[in-house]
């Protein structure tokens, strides 16, 4: 086997992760926001000089796969630093957008209500440019066009033709449009405008860094295709990418590598919480299996379709901390990887998490990513005393341990209305708490939740980067046929279309597609009950597989396994889609035997941790010491080479054989 690399881009740091299969390499580099190619090159380099070798062609050369996720365009929405949108969707719907109750979540979000604005028809041609010239001179610089019931007929379509004839795109004044049925093919007319606008919202960014990326890579001899992380958990080459496919990608990856170490532990319920530089993720696996909604809350941006059930908060460690009209307030901007918290000393003036965890000892300033990168206390201190303290008539010390309470009482908050809405109780669940920062904060949010088990890891800092390497590479794609299950034929011929671009993207991937898995999902309602869904698969089948039996019959049998009338006409089917994957060799992680309980080799001193007027002595271990069945009671921290693991008091730490981190309320 090949090198494979799995990348995982963030609005802070940019994660790598390395591996042939055996050995496992990580890096960790500051993202560049100006030109996320930077940083990604970079952590390519210092991955090959890691592996042994002397430089990064050599290195692709030895190379099978490059996977690329980023929390970039996540950032983007959240922050909301994209561009001006206009929008036209049907007469009667501008107040709403589709919306079934009333308001819309993504005005003053996404786009603001004076640049959406309706069309009837058949179009009145002079009407429509009118109406196109007004958005245009309110400084609107992307065009979508989202109608009703756009997926029966060509109305998108006619209004894009008409505006692309009186600016093409062959003049500067070309307008970039974006029609709602090309991005999403679902059948609700909301789902497919929100789409839509969060795919014009996050395309500069992405396009640009996206492509760069590629063209570095033929530069430095890699002629593979660069596999860009998409939030369905596959991966697909940068040209057949939508950028609203990339959207929280790397925190899908996260949840796809809590799942496989829920496998490993047997824990059938885990809580996921990936704590970045910028923002939070809280997972849930349910029943060994990464949970689905079919209602997400995709970054505040309401979808009626299935996904991975994934809350993002703007909450990271350079998420700002100030105070507003004498409350603490957190976020939603972040200062980023630059100039990053105060006590990065690189021109930042605002407080951050990462500065009260600095104040309040959490963190070292001489041992700050394993002594590789020089912080200050002192500028921690002074900026948290004029942003915070002052402001709120207290010391420095307090108004650290003020903002550490309000953000492990926000992450909590959240974790626990995803409890609820599961139905069952929080000590029902293990916290596997990761990313930058996660094993900071984990004990705090899992106390605070009512969580009585918070799981660490060795890759925790980079732990999305290893769910995507432990991922196959997989594409999916999406149909509205609204058709009845009896309709087999016309189901047949849209199935193999889907199949048949499958194989063109997978061979276009430079992958055999007689290794090729395939399995159909479908989504059905009845006519004599609209409301009721009704979901299930089919059965995965090879390529092989398909001399004995065809598309017909693999249809045909998933109707009868799921117990469905075939023949029925009011079954209709609202979404088909299709999922291909091509497995890949992963990367094991070893075993280690078990050693004594004794973990005083890996004590390293005591440092006095504050939170607010309390101060306590905590021990400070390094955590590369630490041997499988060592345990560290609270309050203690232990210090990685890319990660500080906080254990609470009342809380005990177990290392267990993979490396990784168990703790318990003790």
């Amino acid at each position: 086997m090949g090198y494979t690399i799995d990348i995982d881009t963030g609005g802070t740091f940019t994660d790598g992760l390395f591996t042939n299969g055996t050995e496992i390499q990580r890096v960790k580099v500051d993202s560049t926001p100006h030109d996320l190619t930077v940083s990604w090159l970079k952590c390519m380099e210092e991955g090959a000089e890691q592996c042994g070798f002397s430089n990064l062609p050599n290195f692709l050369d030895q190379v099978d796969i490059i996977r690329w996720s980023t929390t970039v365009a996540s950032n983007v929405v959240l922050e909301q630093k994209g561009p001006k949108m206009g929008l036209f969707v049907t007469d009667g719907n501008k107040q709403t957008l589709y919306a079934a109750n009333g308001e819309n979540p993504v005005f003053g979000h996404l786009i603001e209500k004076a640049h959406v604005d309706t069309v009837t028809c058949p179009v009145d041609t002079n009407e429509l440019l009118i109406k196109l010239k007004a958005l245009l001179e309110g400084g609107v610089r992307r065009i979508c066009i989202s109608l009703k019931d756009a997926l029966k007929n060509d109305d998108e379509i006619n209004i894009k033709d008409i505006i692309e004839e009186q600016f093409p795109d062959h003049y500067l004044g070309h307008v970039p449009l974006l029609l709602g049925g090309d991005i999403c093919k679902h059948p609700d007319d909301m789902t497919r405008t929100h789409m839509a606008l969060l795919n014009s919202y996050v395309h500069g960014p992405l396009a640009q860094s996206m492509f760069k990326a590629e063209d570095e890579l033929r530069e430095q001899g890699f002629t593979k295709p660069l596999l860009l992380g998409h939030t369905n958990g596959g991966v697909t080459r940068v040209s057949k990418t939508k950028p609203v496919d990339t959207i929280e990608s790397g925190p899908v990856f996260g949840i796809h590598a809590g799942d496989y170490w829920a496998n490993v532990y047997e824990f059938s319920k885990v809580i996921t919480l990936d704590v970045g530089g910028t923002t939070s993720k809280i997972g849930l696996i349910e029943d060994f299996r990464p949970a689905m909604t079919r209602d997400p809350d995709f970054l505040g941006v309401p979808l009626k379709q299935a996904m991975l059930n994934l809350k993002s908060i703007a909450l990271g460690g350079g998420t700002v901390a100030k105070v507003v009209e004498g409350e603490l307030q957190l976020g939603p901007e972040s200062m980023g990887a630059y100039p990053g918290p105060a006590c990065y000393d690189l021109g930042g003036t605002e407080a951050t998490l990462t500065d009260a965890c600095l104040v309040s000892g959490y963190l070292n300033a001489e041992y700050f990513s394993g002594g590789k990168k020089e912080i200050s206390q002192e500028k921690a201190e002074n900026i948290l005393k004029e942003k915070v303290a002052d402001p709120l008539g207290i010391n420095v010390e307090n108004a650290a341990s003020e903002i550490i309470n309000k953000a492990t009482e926000m992450i909590a908050e959240e974790v626990i209305e995803l409890v609820k809405k599961t139905g069952k109780i929080s000590s029902d669940f293990v916290l596997f708490a990761f990313g930058g920062n996660g094993a900071i904060l984990g004990c705090e949010v899992a106390q605070k939740s009512g969580i009585e088990k918070n799981h660490v890891f060795s890759l925790g800092s980079v732990l999305s980067a290893f769910g995507s390497s432990v991922s196959d590479v997989s594409h999916s794609y999406e149909y509205s046929p609204f058709l009845s299950i009896k309709e087999r034929d016309a189901l047949t011929e849209i199935v193999e279309e889907m199949l048949k671009e499958a194989k063109r993207d997978m061979e276009g991937e430079g992958f055999e597609v007689t290794a090729m898995e395939s399995e159909l999902d479908f989504t059905l309602y009845n006519k004599k009950d609209s409301e009721s869904i009704i979901r299930f698969s089919s059965s995965t089948w090879k390529e092989s597989d398909m001399t004995e039996k065809g598309i017909n019959d693999i249809i045909g049998e998933s109707f009868i396994n799921a117990g469905k009338d075939a023949s029925s006409t009011d079954l209709v089917i609202e979404v088909l889609k299709l999922r291909s994957k091509v497995p890949v060799t992963k990367v094991q992680p070893e075993k280690s035997s078990i050693k004594g309980k004794n973990s005083k080799i890996a004590l390293k001193g005591e440092r006095k941790i504050s939170r607010g007027s309390d101060k306590v002595v905590s021990r400070i271990y390094e955590w590369n010491k630490l041997k499988a069945g060592n345990v560290v009671a609270g309050p203690a921290v232990l210090e990685g080479s890319d990660t500080t693991y906080v254990v609470s008091q009342g809380w005990q730490l177990t290392m267990d054989a993979y490396g990784n981190g168990a703790m318990e309320r003790s």
